[in-house]
């Protein structure tokens, strides 16, 4: 295939009719198949008149004397006849014009996309069934980051369209989804269910695990995590005034320094790894206007009572791993004279209830202020473990998205633009977690992925505001822009895997060795061009020295029970941010390379005999990596008010630990070879996640009632 240039497409008033190339090897024109011209007579039907010539462009000589213009360059016509000067205005873009740069830019990007499509694997391609996603190229990448500084995402090789598919039909696949029904394709493959609570479905897994534990689970119904979490009782209505006498206005009441406070803890804390608000603006502009309205019925005070109901779990995490509050100038946790304000269950209800209330008079705005309340209440149901009620607030947030970023024209080089690109990832991100994992129906702001760009974290600066700078800013800012955008890549090539290597065929040749290959290679790549700053090693691919049980059993803890600050380690991260910053990404990488071996679990449980030595290797390594993930260690063994998307934590310990569990009862002794030393310690530790995790939500509770059977 011949690439065009973009420049050589077809763009539109660019040469009259006269000048256009005619040789397209028999072939009609691109142009001519979008607008035809009218056919030639045929032998009897010599009597229909042809149309009539109708100038696309006329000049202004013709459209005053109201003639029909020829459009001759430079002259048409009648001017050069009347020896008058022609002067021709510049036409306006239709739609069909706008619809024709569109296809041909969209042709432009499939032919360039095509030809770099590496021949080693396009056999291997070819074999795949047409419903599943082609391999993504190595060759192509885009570039993120500062400076010499870089993160390497990988473009897909052709949109879905180019399969003859709708984004529709690509999202609908994870929705529609049912491992019980172990349906098969025309090519003879069945699709692996990319959610974790889909083991204890899988055909060799229930060969193996205790028929008690079996039949309990068929007793709960096809989808009993969603029914438990949906029938749970509503989060409480009530709003308890701070102090107590302060009565229905205690908001107009609260002190300038609380709500400084907790949102400086906000901003320093969960921010980091989740931006969706943007600090400058918020308090040059956001808090003012909320303090202003006496906290009234304006989506800047929704904002701000978000912010702080999460700056209340933020003051915890600060407490509970020992760390000063932003603008404190001591080393270590000292309590304000607020403290008592977060002394709830759960933290941070009062505030978020009385953004609650006010949303409803709002709740039909869709612009950018009313995308990010939607984000940040998902973000407080999510720390709060109720996952219908996060999954709730991002389809809300997406279909704000959807508004803000169809049909208008957006600038993602200026502040507006990054910032919807910001919420806009954010949502994606936690949206696929909850809808690959429940197999709930997704918003489809997924079909957008191509489109909208990584943010660049564009500054909001004005003359006269110079932002706040607290002593708890000893990282800069870049530091979690490079986290954030390598977590945003990191989901690109989750969903490659999710969309290349979970099928299963009864001949043993599925996955195939070439995408398996091509899968770990974009994943060492995108480890390995990191920017320094984030930069880390696989420590899986050595021995891997278990976490001591005996440090990971503290509870979390109540607000109402004081904590013991723990000792100060020299070695532990800068701030709970830094913290969960940096485990999220060595934990994200971890979680790819054992979702890369988790198709060959399923292929050794379900037809063990067909076990090559690249798959038992393959075994070896998805194990290993769903061991001592950080998330559980360290410092979040007493910072639990600050550990992200803890019910997706949840599920993916659940699963693990029947993983190992059959593996290490299956009857071949070359898949139980594969288990890693010290699995058992690591079960037994992700069971006390889960333990500590099962008060706060009735799934978590009967998945662990469920591995209790074992």
């Amino acid at each position: 295939m011949s690439k065009r240039s973009y420049q050589e497409s077809f763009s539109p008033g660019s040469a009259p009719p006269e000048h256009i190339d005619n040789s397209h090897n028999g072939l009609l024109p691109i142009n001519d198949l979008l607008s035809p011209t009218p056919e030639q007579p045929q032998s009897g039907a010599s009597s229909k008149k042809p149309r009539n010539f109708i100038a696309t462009v006329a000049c202004e000589t013709c459209r005053l004397k109201k003639t029909r213009c020829d459009e001759s360059r430079p002259k048409c016509g009648l001017c050069k006849s009347l020896g008058l000067e022609c002067v021709y205005n510049e036409r306006k873009s239709s739609k069909r014009d706008h619809s024709l740069s569109l296809i041909m830019s969209t042709l432009h990007r499939m032919e360039t996309k095509l030809e770099k499509l590496p021949s080693s694997i396009c056999n291997d391609l070819q074999s795949r069934p047409r419903h599943m996603r082609s391999i993504e190229s190595p060759l192509e990448t885009s570039t993120l980051g500062r400076s010499s500084q870089s993160i390497n995402i990988r473009t897909p090789v052709a949109n879905p369209l180019a399969q003859g598919l709708t984004p529709d039909a690509v999202e609908h696949d994870d929705f529609e989804f049912d491992e019980r029904r172990n349906t098969t394709n025309s090519n003879g493959l069945v699709s692996i269910s990319f959610s974790q609570h889909g083991v204890i479905l899988w055909p060799g897994a229930r060969d193996i695990l205790p028929k008690r534990l079996l039949e309990a689970h068929e007793r709960l119904g096809k989808n009993y995590v969603i029914d438990m979490e949906v029938k749970r009782p509503r989060l409480p209505m009530y709003i308890c005034p701070f102090p107590p006498q302060a009565g229905d206005d205690w908001l107009e009441a609260l002190p300038l320094a609380m709500i400084k406070g907790l949102s400086d803890a906000f901003f320093v804390t969960f921010n980091p790894f989740t931006p969706i608000m943007d600090k400058s603006f918020y308090f040059a502009f956001t808090i003012w206007a909320a303090i202003e309205s006496g906290f009234g019925y304006t989506m800047e005070s929704c904002l701000v009572l978000n912010v702080l109901a999460l700056g209340c779990h933020a003051v915890q995490a600060h407490q509970e791993g020992n760390y000063p509050l932003p603008g404190t100038r001591s080393t270590r946790f000292e309590p304000p004279d607020w403290m008592t304000v977060i002394h709830e269950e759960p933290l941070g209800l009062r505030f978020f209830n009385e953004a609650r209330r006010r949303v409803g008079f709002l709740m039909c705005d869709n612009d950018l202020p009313s995308c990010q309340f939607y984000m940040l209440s998902s973000v407080y149901y999510s720390q709060i473990l109720r996952p219908m009620d996060s999954w709730a607030m991002i389809h809300r947030a997406a279909t704000c998205c959807l508004q803000m970023l169809t049909n208008h024209d957006v600038n993602f080089d200026e502040w507006e633009g990054d910032m919807k690109s910001r919420v806009y990832w954010n949502c994606l991100m936690n949206e696929t977690i909850l809808v690959q994992e429940l197999h709930l129906p997704p918003s489809g702001l997924a079909r957008l992925e191509e489109f909208v760009p990584i943010p660049k974290f564009i500054s909001f600066e004005t003359v006269s505001f110079v932002p706040p700078r607290s002593s708890s800013e000893e990282l800069d800012d870049s530091f979690f822009q490079y986290h954030f955008l390598a977590q945003v890549a990191h989901r690109i090539i989750l969903t490659r895997i999710r969309h290349s290597l979970y099928f299963y065929s009864d001949s043993g040749t599925f996955p195939l060795p070439a995408i398996n290959t091509e899968l770990q290679h974009q994943l060492e790549q995108w480890r390995l061009n990191l920017p320094p700053a984030i930069q880390f090693q696989d420590t899986h691919a050595t021995a891997t020295t278990p976490a001591n049980p005996t440090t990971s059993t503290t509870p979390i803890a109540s607000p109402t029970t004081p904590i013991s600050p723990p000792p100060l380690d020299p070695n532990r991260p800068l701030s709970p941010a830094a913290a969960v910053s940096e485990a999220m990404l060595r934990g994200r990488y971890m979680i790819a390379k054992f979702h890369i071996g988790r198709p060959y679990l399923y292929k050794a449980l379900r037809i063990p005999a067909s076990l090559s030595e690249d798959d038992l290797e393959q075994l070896r390594s998805g194990l290993q990596h769903a061991m001592n993930w950080p998330v559980t260690s360290g410092i979040f063994q007493t910072m639990k008010s600050c550990i992200p998307i803890k019910f997706a934590f949840c599920s993916q310990f659940f699963g693990q630990v029947l993983l190992f569990y059959c593996i290490s009862n299956s009857p071949d002794p070359r898949i139980r070879s594969t288990l890693p030393q010290d699995w058992e310690q690591w079960s037994q530790e992700m069971i006390q996640f889960l333990e500590e995790c099962a008060p706060f939500s009735p799934a978590v509770a009967k998945d662990l009632e469920l591995l209790r059977l074992l």
